[in-house]
């Protein structure tokens, strides 16, 4: 994460690192949501498996390419959320104050947040690069997604939805 913000620094001078910093940022998006068991929130803590701290990074123009990749990132771990061994006890979202929101609950919860990672992370991408530079850097992030996905419980069915709407997205994006 460290990295990203380096990239984002000289990028007021090099703006051709920016995009960089969004693979950077990325790969710590994949291990970011569960910072949740080290901050003693308990595992699955709806404020780190959430698009919360992506929107609260985004919030500033001069973060967007760090937000962009630690949505895309997050999203990934999302993602692969939705696919547990079983939906119950240590794998169920847990909102601070209320506790589990149920299978059911944690199934919407993560798939809808994992979405809107992808497209706040697609939707920012495309704010601060180019359509090739863009590209180039959503191929890198596929591979650290495959990598990612790879080795986690729920990866390929995560790698399969999580890469088609990504997919989707960014063919919809204007040419102009």
């Amino acid at each position: 994460m460290a990295t990203a913000a380096i990239l984002v620094a000289l990028g007021d001078r090099w703006p051709i690192l920016l995009p960089a910093a969004v693979p950077v940022a990325a790969l710590a998006g994949t291990t970011l949501p569960d910072l949740d068991m080290t901050l003693g929130l308990g595992h699955r803590s709806g404020l780190t498996h959430s698009v919360l701290p992506v929107i609260l990074l985004a919030s500033r123009p001069r973060w967007w390419p760090v937000a962009a990749g630690l949505a895309l990132g997050i999203g990934l771990h999302l993602s692969a959320d939705v696919f547990p061994n079983a939906m119950r006890g240590f794998a169920t979202v847990k909102v601070p104050g209320m506790g589990s929101i149920g299978r059911g609950g944690s199934w919407t919860w993560l798939a809808g947040n994992a979405l809107a990672a992808l497209a706040i992370g697609t939707m920012l991408l495309c704010r601060i690069a180019t359509v090739r530079m863009t590209a180039a850097v959503l191929a890198i992030v596929a591979v650290i997604g495959t990598a990612y996905l790879f080795v986690t419980d729920g990866g390929w069915p995560a790698l399969l939805v999580y890469g088609s709407t990504g997919w989707a997205l960014v063919r919809r994006r204007p040419t102009g």
